[in-house]
Formats: C-alpha cells, sequence, structure tokens
C-alpha cells in the first residue's frame, strides 16, 4: 500500500483529493491544524509555521508507515488588499504559511524519501499545489500572488535538485475554485484605491462561481498518479488558455488584460 502525506487536508482541494486517493488504495495521512474525520484518512495534528509540529508529525509518519511515496502540499491562505497597506505582519503571515510552511515539511519528509527503496521508477513524489495567480498575478492579492508565483519557481528548481534520487516534482495550478478558502481582507486605503472593494469582489464572484474542490482533485490525482508526470498541471481548459495567452502576448497586453477583469 503506498503512503500519501497531505498537508491541508482537512478541508478543500486537500480534502477531495484525500478522497479519491483512499478510493485508489492510499494510506492517507492529513497534517493540518484541525481534525474533520474523514473515512479512510488519519489525522496528525501539524500546523505548517511551527517546525517542532512538523518533525514530530513526521515522526509518527515514520514510524507507523515507514515510507512516504506521495507527499502532497496543499495548505495555505490568502490575504487581499492594497499593498501599500498590507502590514509587515500580514506579509510575514502570507509567506510563512504559503511557501515556508510548504519548505519546513519538506526539509523534514525529504530523509525519508531520498532513502528509501523504489516502487517503480521512482522513490517518491512530491506535488505543489499552487495557482493561477503565479501566472497572472491579481490586482490586491499581491502578497498571495506572490507567495504562488514562488512555489513553481521552488518546484522547478527541486525538480532538477531530486532528479539524482528519483524524486519526481509537480505543481497543480488551480483557476477560480469555489471553497472554504481561508482569506483576510483589508479594505485599508480604499480611499486611495477607489477599484480595490471592486476587485476583490469580482475575485469572490469568479471564486464562486467556479470549479468544485473536487473538479480540481482530479487534476491534483493525474499529478500524483501520471507514469510521467509534467512539472506544471493546470485545472482546466481555461486555465491552459490562460497559460498560452502568457505565452504569445506581450507582457503588457497581459497586464492590462487583468486590470480590466479586475477593474483595477
Amino acid at each position: 500500500m503506498k503512503t500519501a502525506v497531505i498537508t491541508g487536508a482537512s478541508s478543500g482541494i486537500g480534502r477531495a483529493t484525500a478522497t479519491r486517493l483512499v478510493r485508489l488504495g492510499y494510506r492517507v495521512f492529513d497534517l493540518s491544524r484541525s481534525e474533520v474525520p474523514q473515512q479512510g484518512v488519519q489525522h496528525i495534528p501539524c500546523d505548517v509555521t511551527r517546525t517542532e509540529t512538523i518533525r514530530e508529525a513526521l515522526r509518527l509518519i515514520r514510524e507507523q508507515a515507514g515510507r512516504i511515496d506521495l507527499l502532497l502540499l496543499c495548505a495555505g491562505m490568502g490575504i487581499a488588499g492594497a499593498i501599500e497597506f498590507t502590514t509587515e505582519a500580514e506579509m510575514h503571515r502570507q509567506f510563512d504559511v504559503n511557501v515556508y510552511g510548504p519548505i519546513r515539511v519538506l526539509q523534514a519528509a525529504l530523509p525519508l524519501m531520498r532513502s528509501q527503496e523504489k516502487r517503480g521508477r521512482e522513490c517518491g513524489r512530491i506535488v505543489f499545489v499552487s495557482s493561477m495567480a503565479a501566472v497572472f498575478s491579481i490586482p490586491f492579492q499581491s502578497m498571495y500572488s506572490a507567495s504562488k508565483a514562488a512555489l513553481n519557481s521552488y518546484a522547478f528548481a527541486l525538480r532538477n535538485e531530486l532528479k539524482a534520487y528519483d524524486i519526481r516534482v509537480s505543481c497543480v495550478m488551480p483557476g477560480d475554485v469555489h471553497t472554504n478558502f481561508k482569506r483576510t481582507t483589508d479594505l485599508t486605503g480604499s480611499e486611495v484605491y477607489p477599484h480595490m472593494k471592486q476587485a476583490i469582489e469580482q475575485m469572490i464572484h469568479d471564486e464562486e462561481h467556479g470549479l468544485t474542490s473536487d473538479q480540481v482533485a482530479r487534476r491534483v490525482v493525474k499529478a500524483c498518479t501520471c507514469p510521467s508526470p509534467k512539472i506544471f498541471y493546470r485545472s482546466d481548459l481555461l486555465s491552459s488558455l490562460e497559460c498560452l495567452l502568457q505565452r504569445v502576448c506581450s507582457h503588457s497586453f497581459a497586464c492590462w488584460l487583468v486590470g480590466k477583469i479586475y477593474h483595477a
């Protein structure tokens, strides 16, 4: 039986993916702060911003499973507001959860993953859940967009770093998804940026009419199980078209288009 370790499997995309992996016969561990019981999923208390909880979680997994075939890094949060008025504490929190959190978990898991025997053609697989906001940065979600762009860059480098150990690395970039995503919104500076509230409302509207967690989970599972995984995966046709647009159009046009969409 293969072992999957998922950060943030208590809700949203992580939870939906955990359900699908259980059906595929994986032994699934959920590393999250809150326990939301799910059949076939074992919860281990873990806060990705606290190294001691990560180390303890990985110690338990090593004892109980002895290996990690799949490390899926889903835990994340967002902040929305004008970058000019974003506090230093908010900036640190955004990157602590979305960037440094996955790095902490990865650093704790890699010694085990590097040392374990191959199953098939690989020793293990690492999959990050990023966002299309990494490709088209969203106005008034600049810190969130930057954190996801950092994940993409990190995964790109890591794929080569771990090649010698037969550990595959991929990154899934969902577009708009209707989940109970944790976001903090600060409208400070609305008098300076009068379009901020409308831009954030547009973003929330798009998410409410976006894909379900389960639809995105299908794509995540493909990245987790495909024999020859790509480095980047999009969640749907629209996201793929957006990536194509980013490659063929000038940056000025892409920036103008995003501004039009979000009333900026």
